[in-house]
């Protein structure tokens, strides 16, 4: 978990492990592929909209469902196709406002937070 200064107050940015599968094909690349284009310079808008949305609010109660059918597809050995993420409209008005630049090192922590804390779990199973 990351807590950073955004918008004036303290807050708490998570990316849960539960939903990274749904997350990266929602969005159509790895969290890797996309924290190297931000560690690149390479940042976009829709990027830092969608990685500081889900590491905030988290998925919305549409995006729980499309989580849960895409679990359900993996899990059956059928593929989902990309649904995309919608960034809350706090989040568009705060990068609109300050300039999503100005976030995008908030988006590579929270990015960096889920790949890493990820793979411990990965080698924990695997123990």
């Amino acid at each position: 978990m990351i807590t950073a200064t955004y918008d004036g107050a303290e807050r708490q940015f998570e990316i849960d492990a539960q939903y990274v599968g749904y997350f990266e094909n929602a969005i159509g690349r790895s969290l890797y592929g996309i924290l190297k284009a931000i560690t690149e310079g390479q940042w976009t808008f829709a990027d830092v909209a969608a990685v500081v949305s889900f590491g905030l609010h988290g998925p919305s109660e549409v995006e729980k469902i499309a989580a849960k059918a895409y679990r359900q597809a993996r899990l059956h050995g059928f593929s989902y196709g990309q649904t995309g993420i919608v960034p809350r409209k706090d989040v568009l008005a705060v990068l609109e406002r300050d300039g999503h630049g100005n976030y995008a090192e908030l988006a590579a922590d929270i990015l960096a937070d889920a790949i890493f804390r990820k793979k411990a779990a990965e080698g924990n199973e695997a123990a």
